[in-house]
């Protein structure tokens, strides 16, 4: 019997330690202590920086300057088409209505843009396509 009851378990067993290895694992526990604080900081900053930075979302920002540019282009393209002989544009109802929706597409995304109602720009593009489509049957 090489164990007693009055002898300690060897994970009981306290060695003593050397002035060098006490220092090592102080200088670890200060080391991992500066690290918890670091990354503690980085995530403070990474929360402050999201909070600062917004989503940006072509569909919901009013202030997209493209899609004020691409409407405008597809209603200029279908005005131009309107007053070129021999595209197509020329008469009919298609003329009309394609004339209507794209200056009133137009017509929205500035507006809005403006940071006024959508709806009304939609109402006054459209009417001036109206009126462009009836100018160009004149002419």
């Amino acid at each position: 019997m090489t164990h007693s009851a009055a002898s300690p378990l060897p994970s009981q067993v306290k060695k003593p330690q050397s002035r060098s290895e006490r220092s090592a694992r102080k200088l670890r526990a200060s080391k991992a202590a500066q690290c918890a604080v670091q990354s503690e900081g980085a995530q403070q900053m990474q929360n402050a920086d999201a909070k600062n930075v917004k989503q940006n979302n072509a569909f919901a920002d009013k202030k997209n300057i493209m899609w004020v540019l691409l409407s405008g282009a597809m209603a200029l393209t279908f005005v131009v088409m309107l007053f070129l002989p021999d595209t197509g544009m020329g008469g009919g109802l298609v003329s009309t209505y394609s004339a209507m929706l794209w200056c009133g597409f137009f017509g929205a995304a500035l507006w809005r843009y403006r940071a006024t109602s959508g709806w009304a720009g939609f109402a006054y593009g459209s009417v001036v396509g109206l009126v462009i489509q009836f100018i160009s049957q004149i002419i």
